[in-house]
């Protein structure tokens, strides 16, 4: 006896769940322990699974009757639906293990797996025996065992089939030629189907002729039912004409197809232009173990062969196969699995994932593959099973399920549910099931039958290594149509909270549209009803006036129709007037919990509705505003210069030439280093700036809502740099836009560009100490000197900005000898040190330094060109600076800031009692030094390509030599 199990648990759960039912009202069904157990295998029960008119078929080929007198003979077990219990093994014949005589065979049906393949229809029930063994004895003193054989029962009212079963194998063909290569270890009946058109048996036997494999065709006659040929006479072998085809009928000698178990997978469907179905048979290890699929025709002709190819060695392509029109274009398509795939993906390897290529027919009768689903767990192996469920939802189209029945750590197996439309099948699942105490949940899948006769299709799961069967119904799905009617095609801007009442009324109508639904009275159906969905709490605009909120909830129990009416009102001074107020409402179904009543669920597609209600605008005739914006700017000052510009004016004008214009706004970039002090305007409507975002530096000025048609707004920006050391770049670069809410409308854009004058100047002065000395001279004014004298060279530096000055370079050079005039060549001046730096305004330390200056690039002026000051006419002999006669300085400033100064010294002796005897004391003689200034650095950030100030000063000493007087 098998047992009927309901079964409520926490252990099994399921996810994305639709319309099948939650683990808790799950159906279970297994076998009753035998007091007697022969053996500790196990029986395999839910090996394979048919249907046969209202009863579930389980295969169970290791089953073991107490009461048989044969050891694991097999079985397959009928339960009825909605039964308690009300299942039996099916009563095939029981002969075989009788004595061997000559000119007669018998069956040795131990261990001869029957219900390995099962496959029914209204009439018919074929159990696949793949190790059935046939003993036959010649009459020569040979006997054979050859296996394989399909025990096919008719089924009338009478449950009792002993007397019209029969046994068929290829081995009676051709049992006389002793050739063990053709059907020898055939496993004849490893998968069986039934085609419908014509009417036909379709049985494999993969182990033909080395495992080549090979396919039979047998007719179901009308009268005697089913041909079958046998060389003896026996009573469980009648003879009869033979009516089977077979293919291959001759196998190649192409040692290559060896093992390629042509046949693994069975199935049928129409995939030409007749109405006959075609057969699809596997083949998992031809081409290299890539596998390929096959499709002929209902008579076995070679000839129409097509071929589907496999692209992995060794996923096992074809290992399942599922014939089911998913797209609902009156064309079957097909599913191959390949449960043994390796998915390499995002950098993992994941091997014997599995999966499912989809191929769908075209109406040319193309099979074209389009979609592909890989597994996501190693050693999963998903596509294992494959069924066509059927319309479970009563959407149109075919669902498909999918097993992964093989776990590794941490996983347990699964079966996933997808949906079929119009563009093929979604290929994320709608549904989970998952279990974590059936090991090996999906072994075998069953759909297109309803157990609790409630209109919608079910589905049978099999766990072979928990010899369990799962009866998962599917919840009745109730499909809800909504209607909304109202009073005025837009809702006005002035139905406000103090207009009146029906200034906008709402109707709101719920029809439910499900002829299998029987309504309970402990079903609840509520809606929540949001108004203006896609707005914040805060902008929402329609709300109900009962309760002055945006939300309505309502529970009522079910009806064929209810109807609701709501007044509404719209917020004052609404800032959105443009976009239409969305409304949805969504649908919960909830039903008390009874555990012999399948709860119905709703259609996730309808169960939320969403409904648009549009605002009055005035936009003419067909409600659409097209406005017509045009920008102008300008600006002041025409050039921003560092430090000692600090404000800047923008002025914009913005004019609309056509329609309103909604929620209109003006958009200033400002350049980094500017801010945002405040703005004005002298436009009568009511509009304010301000800035959005701190960090961003993007003004925002509403112009209006709406801003009307012929209008036009002034409005000037003032701006401010108040650290200038912040600004990046040259010129200053202001982006203006200028947007609207109204459909299509383009984005106004200009720009103001506003260069930057940043270049410090500097004023660089020098002065003598002494200024002047003369020698011998009768001129009481001028200072007289007889001995070596410190002569003394100060240059002062100073910026007047507008900018600091980061670093600053001077140059400096002192003469040494002159040209003419010696006849050694000591130097003129001794005693030269570094130049040294003061600090005037800055006495703080700063990073300033002097060293020598190698290059003799830089010269003075020649004679000719020296700015000399002359006392007289006569002419006077330059010292200055040419090749090693020369000495340079160079010095670098640190940070000068505006108004500041600093001083720079070059301090040396005289040789005057040298140049007293050696000096022709006829002319004049000028000692020059000299020193030139330039900024190489300022403190901002943009580019160093700026114009920099460069002070040239030239620094003379005259000595007069004793004038003779008349």
């Amino acid at each position: 006896m098998l047992l009927f199990i309901l079964i409520f648990s926490s252990l099994f759960y399921s996810l994305y769940s639709f319309n099948y039912q939650t683990v808790e009202h799950w159906r279970y069904l297994r076998q009753e322990q035998p007091t007697y157990t022969p053996s500790k295998l196990s029986s395999y029960f839910g090996y394979s699974l048919a249907i046969h008119r209202s009863s579930v078929l389980i295969g169970a080929p290791r089953d073991h009757s107490p009461y048989d007198t044969i050891t694991r003979r097999g079985a397959v077990w009928k339960c009825k639906f909605q039964s308690d219990g009300q299942c039996q093994r099916l009563p095939f014949r029981r002969d075989g293990e009788a004595n061997v005589r000559v000119g007669t065979s018998f069956d040795n049906k131990t261990d001869q797996w029957l219900g390995a393949s099962l496959a029914a229809n209204n009439d018919n029930i074929i159990a696949g025996s793949p190790f059935l063994k046939h003993r036959i004895n010649d009459g020569h003193s040979l006997e054979y065992e050859i296996p394989g054989g399909a025990t096919i029962g008719k089924y009338d009212r009478s449950l009792a089939m002993t007397d019209s079963t029969t046994i068929y194998s290829p081995s009676f063909l051709n049992w006389h030629s002793r050739n063990y290569n053709q059907e020898g270890y055939g496993e004849f009946g490893f998968q069986v189907a039934l085609s419908k058109r014509p009417e036909r048996i379709i049985i494999s036997a993969p182990g033909s002729f080395y495992f080549r494999g090979g396919i039979h065709s047998l007719p179901i006659l009308e009268h005697n039912w089913i041909d079958t040929r046998h060389p003896f006479i026996a009573p469980h072998y009648p003879w009869r004409e033979v009516g089977w085809l077979r293919y291959p009928t001759n196998y190649s000698a192409n040692e290559y197809d060896d093992w390629c178990y042509r046949g693994y997978a069975v199935a049928v469907g129409n995939f030409n232009e007749d109405d006959n179905q075609e057969i699809v048979v596997s083949i998992p290890k031809l081409h290299n173990y890539r596998g390929a699929v096959e499709i002929m025709n209902s008579n076995l002709d070679e000839n129409s062969i097509r071929t589907l190819n496999g692209t992995q060695i060794g996923e096992y392509f074809g290992a399942s196969l599922c014939v089911i029109d998913i797209n609902n274009d009156g064309l079957d398509d097909l599913l191959v699995g390949a449960p043994l795939y390796t998915v390499k993906k995002d950098g993992r390897i994941l091997p014997d994932a599995g999966r499912v290529d989809i191929y769908y027919q075209t109406s040319e009768h193309n099979l074209i593959k389009k979609q592909t689903i890989e597994g996501t767990r190693e050693g999963g192996r998903l596509g294992h099973a494959l069924a066509n469920l059927g319309d479970i939802d009563k959407d149109g189209y075919n669902d498909v399920a999918i097993s992964i029945p093989f776990i590794n750590s941490g996983s347990s197996s699964m079966v996933h549910i997808y949906r079929g439309s119009k563009d093929g099948l979604i290929l994320k699942p709608s549904q989970i099931l998952q279990t974590t105490s059936l090991n090996g949940f999906g072994w075998a899948l069953q759909g297109q039958f309803d157990y609790d006769n409630n209109g919608y299709l079910d589905l049978a799961v099999s766990s072979v290594r928990t010899e369990t069967v799962a009866i998962i119904l599917s919840r009745p799905v109730l499909h809800v149509q909504t209607k909304l009617q109202h009073n005025s095609p837009s809702i006005p801007l002035n139905c406000t909270l103090h207009s009146d009442n029906s200034c906008f009324l709402l109707t709101v109508c719920i029809y439910l549209n499900e002829q299998n639904y029987q309504y309970s009275k402990s079903d609840t159906l509520t809606y929540e009803l949001q108004l203006d969905k896609d707005k914040n709490p805060a902008d929402q605009r329609l709300f109900f006036r009962e309760s002055f909120k945006s939300i309505k909830k309502r529970h009522f129990k079910m009806s064929d129709r209810i109807c609701h009416d709501y007044s509404l009102y719209m917020k004052d001074d609404v800032n959105d007037k443009l976009k239409p107020i969305r409304l949805q409402i969504n649908y919960v179904l909830s039903s008390k919990l009874d555990a012999n009543i399948v709860p119905s669920i709703l259609d996730p597609t309808n169960s939320t509705f969403d409904y648009n209600i549009p605002i009055q605008k005035d936009c003419g005739y067909d409600d659409i505003c097209i406005p017509n914006l045009h920008l102008t700017t300008s600006n002041w000052p025409d050039i921003y210069k560092i430090g000692l510009t600090k404000k800047i004016l923008l002025n914009i004008n913005v004019t609309n030439t056509g329609e309103n214009a909604y929620d209109t706004k003006c958009l200033i970039q400002l350049p980094v280093g500017v801010e945002y002090v405040n703005s004005n305007t002298s436009s009568k409507v009511n509009l304010y700036c301000n800035l959005m975002k701190q960090s961003d530096r993007i003004i925002i000025c509403h112009l209006g809502n709406p801003f009307l048609a012929n209008g036009n707004i002034a409005i000037q920006i003032h701006t401010a740099v108040n650290n200038y050391s912040a600004i990046q770049t040259d010129p200053l670069i202001f982006l203006i836009n200028v947007t609207s809410d109204n459909p299509d409308s383009k984005i106004i854009t200009t720009d103001i560009i506003l260069p930057v004058s940043s270049s410090p100047e500097l004023v660089f002065i020098g002065v003598a100490k002494p200024e002047q000395i003369a020698l011998d001279s009768t001129d009481n004014n001028v200072i007289k000197h007889t001995n070596d004298l410190e002569i003394v060279h100060t240059y002062t530096l100073h910026n007047k900005g507008p900018s600091d000055a980061k670093r600053t370079e001077v140059k400096l050079m002192w003469p040494m000898l002159p040209i003419s005039g010696f006849n050694d060549q000591q130097p003129l001046l001794y005693g030269i040190h570094l130049p040294s730096i003061i600090r005037v305004s800055d006495p703080k330390a700063k990073i300033d330094r002097c060293h020598i200056y190698q290059s003799t690039i830089n010269h003075v002026p020649s004679m000719d060109n020296a700015g000399i000051n002359h006392r007289s006419q006569e002419s006077s002999i330059p010292s200055y600076c040419h090749g090693p006669l020369c000495k340079s300085f160079i010095c670098y400033i640190d940070t000068l800031p505006i108004g500041h100064s600093v001083l720079i010294q070059l301090k040396a002796i005289l040789r005057l009692n040298q140049f007293q005897s050696k000096f022709d004391r006829s002319k004049p003689f000028l000692i020059m030094s000299n020193a030139s200034a330039q900024v190489r650095e300022i403190p901002l950030k943009i580019s160093s390509n700026k114009s920099t100030t460069q002070a040239i000063v030239y620094l003379k000493v005259c000595f007069y030599p004793k004038r003779t007087h008349i």
